[in-house]
Parts: C-alpha cells; structure tokens; sequence
C-alpha cells in the first residue's frame, strides 16, 4: 500500500512538473526579443503586379463555360461606393455600362461610348470574376453576387487596387443619356 501511494505522488509530481515545462515553453514562444530597427529607414510595400490580357488568360477566359446569369444582359451601373472614399450622395458611374459576352470578353462604357474592351473568367466555385483589358494595363477581381435583376460587384484585396462595391442593375440596351435609370422588370 506505501508502494502504491509512493507511486501515485510521483505520478502526481512529474505531471505537474510536465505541465509547468509546459506553460513555461508556450509563454516564451510569444515574448522573443524584437531586433532592433533603424529609425532612419523607410520601409517599401510590397507592390501587386497587374495582369495583362496574356494569351493563357484569353485562352481561359475564351474556354470557359458560358454562364447565362450573368451574359445574357447588359448591366447598368446603379450604384458604387468606396470603402476608401466618403458615400457618393448620386451616382457617380451615372451611365456607365458592362457587357459580358458569352465568349469570354467584355465592353464596358458610358451611354453610346465604348471606353474599355478585354477579357474576364469567371470562376464559378468562388464566384469571382477577374477582368483583364486589352486597351489599359489593367487588371481586377470581384466577388460576384447574382440574382434575376440586379448584380453586385464586391472588389477584392488580389490586385490592391480595388475598394469598390458596385450594383448593377440588368438592362435590355445601354443606358441613354437623361433617362432614368430604373429596374425593368418592375415597370408597368
């Protein structure tokens, strides 16, 4: 019976001891010493590189599988805010268009004016969609959320150049100078 007791206290003791060697490792893994910095210099932030409309994007973006939710009409610029900008009291993108065609390019543009042409993929697992121009050396990705009459485009964080959220709403034709913009489907 002393054995036995003698056996459980030592038991006891070396978890104990474990749990401390324990506590003591994960408290220190968080307080090493920070080095030492110059204040004189400056850092440099990374810079993301935009993507052209290279002949593999086109490839993709021509291959891809046609996804009538989104080609089947031309979209309205409704409404855009920025994150990084104070609200727009009125539509700053009034007039503005986009058109995503069934064969993987785009136009977009205001009233009658075509003012940008290229390429997008849709990527239909993650929702997003990235546009890649052939007349600017721009690029963007958006997370894209669809229903029967309105779009919204939610920039991401992949190009570091992207803010906005814009909803569209789906048109039969391009937006005319001094009409309203109105939602179609709910006209009498």
């Amino acid at each position: 019976m002393k054995t036995l007791n003698i056996v459980v206290a030592l038991l006891f003791l070396v978890g104990a001891a474990c749990q401390k060697a324990k506590k003591a490792e994960t408290t220190t893994v968080g307080t090493a010493p920070v080095p030492a910095t110059n204040s004189n210099s400056t850092t440099v932030p990374s810079i993301v590189k935009l993507l052209k409309a290279d002949e593999a994007f086109i490839k993709q973006a021509t291959m891809q599988k046609p996804y009538p939710m989104i080609t089947d009409s031309i979209w309205s610029f409704y409404f855009a805010l920025s994150i990084s900008e104070p609200t727009p009291k009125d539509n700053i993108y009034k007039g503005h268009w986009l058109d995503l065609k069934e064969d993987g390019r785009y136009s977009k543009g205001q009233y009658g004016n075509t003012t940008d042409e290229g390429y997008y993929f849709y990527d239909q697992s993650r929702k997003t969609v990235e546009f890649r121009s052939s007349m600017k050396d721009t690029s963007s990705e958006w997370t894209v959320k669809v229903d029967p009459d309105a779009m919204l485009l939610i920039g991401t964080a992949r190009f570091n150049n992207n803010p906005w959220q814009i909803k569209l709403l789906r048109r039969s034709s391009l937006p005319e100078e001094g009409k309203p913009l109105k939602n179609e489907n709910f006209q009498k």
